[in-house]
């Protein structure tokens, strides 16, 4: 007696039956979803702690140069280095004053010893202008700039401005935070401080200062 023959009969599905089949199946629809939002969110909290840091380092750029113009302001800068004509050995005075030296260094956020100062005088308010420490077309510093001492006399209107390289740590949202494109500091952003005002009217022992 011959034995009952048994035939297995398979299928392929169909390809509208395996997209049916992945439209049913949710699995890993967490991790996609992950993916899709991480990187905005990513950079979101980017931007959003590299402007922080920068408004902090900004207010504390600020404090620190009203710190020592305050020594212009009253004529103690410029008694103290009265017969002094040499404007680097001047604004690195000013500097120092700005950043302290030795057991007395001035905590800051920004590296105080690459600020550059500019110190000028004006003859009305309306007529002051800051200088301009970055060159757009360059990228880098402008070459005079960190260069002009003007010694204020008593009730000279006096415009000093100050600035610095400052790293930035993110650069995404389209913040464009880098004003630094070419040379050292390339990638970098900037720091800027001003101050306008009218010294006193400081009295000197012998000759003027100025």
């Amino acid at each position: 007696m011959a034995r009952p023959v048994q035939i297995f009969l398979t299928s392929t599905p169909t390809s509208s039956c395996l997209l049916a089949r992945l439209r049913r199946d949710a699995g890993g629809a967490a991790a996609v979803e992950f993916a899709l939002v991480a990187l905005p969110f990513l950079a979101l909290v980017g931007a959003v702690f590299q402007i922080a840091f920068q408004i902090w380092a900004t207010q504390n750029f600020d404090r620190a140069l009203q710190n020592a113009v305050r020594t212009i302001f009253t004529g103690q800068f410029q008694l103290a280095n009265a017969g002094q004509t040499d404007a680097a050995t001047l604004l690195a005075s000013l500097k120092t004053t700005m950043c302290g030296s030795g057991n007395a260094v001035v905590p800051t956020i920004f590296n105080c010893q690459s600020v550059k100062i500019d110190v000028a005088t004006a003859g009305t308010f309306a007529g002051a202008s800051a200088s301009t420490p970055v060159n757009a077309t360059t990228g880098t510093w402008n070459t005079d700039f960190g260069t002009n001492y003007a010694c204020a006399k008593p009730g000279t209107i006096v415009v000093v401005t100050a600035a610095v390289q400052f790293p930035t740590l993110f650069n995404l949202m389209g913040l464009n935070t880098k004003k630094f494109t070419t040379g050292a500091g390339a990638g970098s952003s900037l720091l800027t401080s001003t101050a306008v005002f009218r010294t006193e009217p400081y009295q000197s022992a012998g000759a003027s200062p100025c």
